[in-house]
């Protein structure tokens, strides 16, 4: 009876032995996850970016700084937290540069695009004062010098204010087109 009584304890210890060795952690610990999991899935992490294009000649187009950048190399893509951006004209001593401010950016098609959102500002200091405008999106393209967007637009400058909905500048020239919607107020003198 003694020698039943051991051979049950051994099988039953045996059989939990079993259980716990083939049951998966979850099932001890829960579905907890872990720290490593909630990282983003970007195949490069930035703090504190700053990126610099330039021109044949050597001289600085643009500038484009950020917080966080996330870069994923299967859609040659960057995310940018915080981005401010700065845009020079080939000839610096013509246009002042244009510095831009968002939430957030992504580059495309091999760093030609650059799209800003969520609170974009941009603003010029020129020599009769200084022109900004702001929107939701905008589209920089940095070899044209260009910005676009299909979003509501306020631009001020010296003299007054205009907005509308939709907008193509081009900053080496100093051209600016608000597609609808336009409405302006200019302050006499």
């Amino acid at each position: 009876m003694k020698n039943l009584v051991l051979l049950s304890l051994l099988i039953a210890f045996a059989a939990v032995f079993v259980v716990f060795w083939e049951s998966p952690p979850e099932f001890f610990f829960g579905k907890t996850r872990t720290r490593v999991e909630t990282l983003p899935l970007a195949d490069s992490y930035m703090r504190n970016t700053v990126t610099s294009k330039f021109s044949e000649e050597g001289l600085e187009t643009y500038t484009l700084e950020a917080q966080t950048g996330l870069y994923y190399n299967s859609e040659d893509r960057f995310e940018l937290e915080r981005p401010t951006l700065v845009s020079r004209a080939r000839q610096p001593e013509t246009s002042p540069p244009w510095h831009l401010q968002a939430r957030e950016a992504h580059t495309s098609e091999g760093g030609q695009r650059v799209t800003l959102s969520g609170d974009v500002h941009a603003w010029q200091l020129s020599g009769t004062g200084k022109n900004e405008l702001t929107t939701d999106e905008l589209v920089f393209i940095p070899g044209d010098n260009t910005a676009e967007t299909e979003q509501k637009v306020t631009f001020k400058y010296p003299g007054g204010n205009t907005s509308g909905v939709g907008m193509r500048a081009n900053f080496t020239t100093e051209t600016y087109q608000l597609l609808s919607q336009v409405r302006g107020s200019h302050y006499g003198r």
